[in-house]
């Protein structure tokens, strides 16, 4: 007796652990792995998410914000629109995107952004009525197209505030939308993108008073459905109510229309519509495809319960075909809807299957150490993809000792704004302080690189611009001295003190 009781006990230590072990392998279902890898994707491309010449503005006014402690509605960036109105309907970002790289630079803020994003499609998938297979084949699907806007700018915000709109109204937890959109407004002007999807949940809901599914009928009539409606329209007066809660007020809905309309004039890549031929935008064009067939073929005869869904989609379909940076979001709820617009016997997990539970642990542990080796290899050694210093300093530098007003493009406003504060830029990508003719004659001096008579009027002696550009080239041939040139940029000075 006393020679067996030890070696029962150590049996029984023993056996504890190794049953634990045995529970977490076992949790490791194939549906399971294909979760973690559809997720570890949408990470790895979140925190490897560039900064770009926005991101660099925004940083800037947002530690203005901080510093004098007023919103700033005023143009103090630029030399050719000092003091003209901004309606900087992005404030709330600015100061949240600058708070986080005081406390932790550009690496803290991707993670920040890169978190904005994957719980976006957290809800999204929590939103797709179908098992995580037809998930997983969904979402690789349209993963390339989707990640095309993803950036260090305000958009990664809207992206999340799109996903939980988009779940407050098909789950109907419609006084939560208010003061979300309360925040939206103050966050970012594509608040707009949610009064089309409050648009769309509208529509869903008469949609569903005037054809109710009979399961719903109380007495013969549709009650239900007639308090939906009423209680959705009652919540959307109170968000478009609140939108004019900003230091804008009327002016954020006066001013982001114009903005559109305005910002057509410079050939702006995000702005553009998808090309029908670009490999890139395949997956967006058979998804929206497929989304009009289906909402076509079954729309109608498919079960109401999912028509706020499927009607948020195509409110975001018409603004992803004008634009390609409202592609991202129009994806992100393609997903769940085209789920939902399905056949059922697409939707349905097949006949049973034996799983591999070890095979399946490795394979997520294997992909998640590649993962976090390469975002940590990449934030470590801030490769050129996370786009943390576009510029180098000894074109500063060189820009630092250039007299007088600079010349820059449209698309390095951003980076000279924050990288070099002595020098007030010519024109960025804010945009709206600038004036229309403004704007065509900037675009004039691209097209045809003849500067003289702008540099004449704005007394610029100074440029900053691509090392091949056509007005760097027409400059050089005008005598104007290289201060420094590298692969990327050229700082070129008419070498006077006087006028140009």
């Amino acid at each position: 007796m006393r020679s067996t009781a030890p070696a029962l006990l150590t049996v029984t230590r023993m056996s504890v652990p190794a049953s634990r072990v045995d529970r977490v392998v076992a949790w490791f279902t194939f549906d399971r792995l294909l979760t973690i890898l559809a997720f570890l994707a949408i990470a790895l491309a979140a925190l490897l998410m560039p900064a770009q010449n926005d991101t660099w503005w925004h940083l800037k006014a947002g530690q203005n914000i901080w510093t004098t402690r007023r919103v700033l509605l005023q143009d103090t960036f630029s030399f050719t629109a000092s003091g003209a109105f901004w309606p900087n309907h992005e404030w709330l970002s600015q100061v949240f995107f600058f708070g986080v790289y005081a406390l932790g630079g550009l690496p803290l803020l991707t993670i920040v952004c890169a978190a904005a994003v994957v719980g976006a499609w957290v809800i999204a998938w929590r939103l797709t009525p179908a098992p995580p297979r037809v998930k997983f084949l969904l979402v690789a699907a349209v993963l390339s197209a989707a990640t095309t806007a993803w950036t260090l700018r305000p958009q990664v915000i809207s992206l999340f505030l799109v996903a939980v709109t988009v779940a407050l109204l098909v789950r109907r937890r419609y006084w939560w939308l208010p003061p979300l959109f309360l925040l939206w407004a103050n966050l970012h002007g594509a608040v707009l993108t949610g009064v089309l999807l409050l648009a769309a949940a509208l529509a869903a809901a008469a949609f569903e008073l005037v054809t109710p599914d009979r399961r719903r009928r109380e007495g013969g009539r549709p009650l239900r459905s007639l308090n939906t409606l009423s209680r959705l329209a009652l919540a959307a007066a109170l968000c478009l109510l609140a939108t004019l809660a900003t230091p804008l007020g009327v002016h954020l809905w006066l001013e982001i229309p114009a903005f559109f309309v305005r910002i057509r004039q410079v050939p702006v890549d995000e702005f553009s519509a998808p090309s029908l031929t670009a490999p890139l935008w395949i997956p967006f064009w058979m998804t929206a495809a497929a989304l009009v067939g289906l909402t076509a073929a079954r729309g109608l005869q498919h079960s109401k319960s999912h028509a706020t869904l499927w009607a948020c989609a195509l409110a975001l379909l018409p603004p992803a075909l004008t634009g390609a940076r409202n592609v991202g979001p129009f994806l992100l709820i393609a997903v769940p809807a085209l789920a939902a617009l399905m056949p059922a016997s697409w939707r349905r997990n097949g006949r049973e299957h034996v799983e591999h539970a070890r095979l399946n642990a490795v394979a997520a542990v294997t992909a998640t150490a590649v993962v976090v080796v390469a975002v940590a290899y990449s934030h470590v050694r801030a490769v050129d993809r996370l786009g943390w210093s576009p510029l180098s300093p000894a074109s500063i530098a060189a820009l630092e000792s250039c007299p007088g007003n600079v010349y820059n493009r449209f698309d390095e406003g951003g980076y000279l704004i924050w990288f070099a504060p002595s020098h007030r830029v010519f024109i960025d990508s804010r945009f709206l302080p600038y004036a229309d003719d403004f704007i065509k004659e900037h675009v004039r001096i691209e097209r045809t690189g003849d500067s003289e008579r702008a540099f004449r009027r704005y007394g610029i002696h100074c440029a900053y611009v691509p090392a091949q550009s056509l007005v760097g080239n027409r400059l050089r041939g005008a005598g104007w001295r290289t201060l420094y040139e590298d692969a990327n940029w050229a700082v070129l000075s008419d070498s006077t003190t006087g006028d140009w």
